[in-house]
């Protein structure tokens, strides 16, 4: 009688764990494919850009892309012709995005403190 309680609670165990790394394994897959749709638009943003001569922007989108879905051929094809394109051949030269200079607002409070002093602290 034992025998037969101890058995049937194992094949429950085993069963819910089965049923439970189902569900991880298609949560997964939906991941992927959000991350193939993903890639997918960077590359078409990224052609647009390489298509309008702006590489910059279309580097940008491209390492996006790759970022998304490192398995996607697509991908690596299309940075790879702009990356091409932006050194000339000359693979040692890789680029980085072009940063705008930022200016900090002069009101902005500092971090040094100032007259007002917390207690507790």
């Amino acid at each position: 009688m034992k025998v037969k309680y101890l058995f049937a609670v194992v094949l429950i165990l085993v069963i819910g764990l089965a049923l439970i790394s189902n569900r991880t394994k298609a949560s997964q897959s939906e991941y992927y494919k959000m991350n193939e749709a993903l890639c997918n638009k960077y590359v078409n943003l990224s052609e647009e850009k390489f298509n309008n001569d702006k590489l910059y922007e279309a580097y940008t989108f491209a390492k996006k892309a790759v970022q998304s879905n490192p398995w996607c051929k697509k991908a690596w094809d299309n940075y790879n012709r702009i990356i091409i394109q932006i050194t000339k051949g000359q693979i040692d030269l890789i680029p980085e995005p072009k940063e705008e200079n930022i200016q900090l607002n002069q009101e902005a409070p500092s971090a040094g403190g100032g007259e007002e002093e917390i207690e507790g602290c």
